[in-house]
């Protein structure tokens, strides 16, 4: 809330400052529709969702693992030590996921923000911001954008 605020007085105080620009100069996108309706993003999505799903399935085996142990009468210190083992293995796979879907994100993100300056380019805007910080006014070029990243 702090930040959006923040945003709000901020491209209030640039408005100020730049005075004489008009208002067709100044374009939004709805950015998280954006994300959402890029065709990678929702190639990323589900590639990760499909090692999240492997990596659930390695779980529950290992988890079937340690219940079979159990009732075999493995010892406490050795089911911990078992618990232990098998956390380090899945670890680095988690760690993987994240490292994944971060990148991925930052690799949408910048294509975000290549495609938006694209296409404010050619409409002759040359200022855009988010949706969520504009009350009125400017020009919605979120389809634009949209259109651009899914040609490649």
């Amino acid at each position: 809330m702090k930040n959006a605020v923040l945003i709000v007085i901020l491209v209030f105080l640039m408005s100020l400052m730049v005075g004489s620009v008009h208002a067709a100069t100044f374009g939004y996108i709805d950015v998280q529709k954006v994300f959402l309706t890029y065709e990678k993003t929702k190639k990323a999505q589900e590639q990760i969702q499909k090692k999240e799903q492997k990596l659930q399935e390695e779980i529950a085996t290992k988890q079937k693992q340690v219940e079979k142990e159990q009732s075999k009468g493995m010892s406490e210190a050795d089911l911990r030590n078992l618990v232990s083992k098998f956390e380090k293995e899945i670890e680095p796979k988690r760690a993987e996921i994240i490292e994944s879907q971060q990148k991925i994100t930052q690799e949408i993100q910048t294509e975000i923000v290549k495609a938006t300056d694209s296409a404010a380019k050619k409409m002759g805007i040359e200022i855009v911001l988010d949706k969520q910080v504009i009350i009125t006014g400017g020009v919605d070029i979120t389809d634009k954008v949209i259109e651009l990243l899914n040609k490649k």
